[in-house]
C-alpha cells in the first residue's frame, strides 16, 4: 500500500510511469477517470469489493469469492459491503431538524431520477445508482454493530 498521493491524477500519473502497479478505486470513478488505460488495455480488473458483480464487468469476481472461511466472510459483509456503498455521503450536521433533513433527502433522490439530470450523467458516462438517505444512514448504524470479536481482527488488516 502506497500513501501520500493527494488525488486521482497523481496516482494516474505514477502508474503510467510505473512507479506503482495497481490501485483501488470504485467502479464508477475508475471507469470515467481512467478511460484511455481502460479502453488502451492498459489495465487489468482483478476483483470487486462489491457485494454484487457490477453490470459492466460481470467476468471480474468478487472479493467474498475468495474468502476460506466464515470469519473472512463475516468481516467483508460487515466492513467492505456495508461501508463501500457509504464513500461519498452527503452529511448534514448534528441537530438539523427531522423535518429538513427529509426534504432533503427526498429533493436529493428526486434528482438522482429526473430525466434531464440522468441525460447529462449519461453524456458525461456517469453511473447514477445513488442509495437513499435510511439505507446509508442504516449502514453507518451497522459499522458500530460490528461483532467485537471480528474488531482486533480487523485491526491487524487494517494496519
Amino acid at each position: 500500500m502506497v500513501a501520500g498521493y493527494k488525488a486521482t491524477s497523481e496516482v494516474r500519473l505514477a502508474f503510467n510511469s510505473g512507479e506503482i502497479e495497481g490501485i483501488c478505486n470504485a467502479w464508477e470513478s475508475f471507469k470515467s477517470t481512467w478511460r484511455k488505460e481502460l479502453d488502451d488495455n492498459e489495465v487489468t480488473l482483478i476483483l470487486q469489493a462489491i457485494p454484487m458483480r457490477h453490470r459492466e464487468v460481470p467476468n471480474v469476481p468478487l472479493a467474498i469469492d475468495y474468502a476460506k472461511t466464515d470469519e473472512a466472510k463475516r468481516m467483508i459483509r460487515s466492513v467492505i459491503h456495508t461501508i463501500a456503498p457509504t464513500v461519498r455521503p452527503y452529511v448534514l450536521p448534528p441537530g438539523t431538524p427531522k423535518d429538513r433533513v427529509e426534504t432533503l433527502r427526498g429533493a436529493f433522490m428526486s434528482t438522482m431520477k429526473d430525466q434531464e439530470f440522468l441525460a447529462d450523467a449519461a453524456k458525461a458516462k456517469l453511473d447514477i445508482n445513488p442509495l437513499d438517505g435510511a439505507t446509508l444512514e442504516t449502514n453507518v448504524k451497522e459499522v458500530f454493530k460490528l461483532d467485537s470479536a471480528l474488531i482486533p481482527r480487523l485491526r491487524e488488516i487494517l494496519k
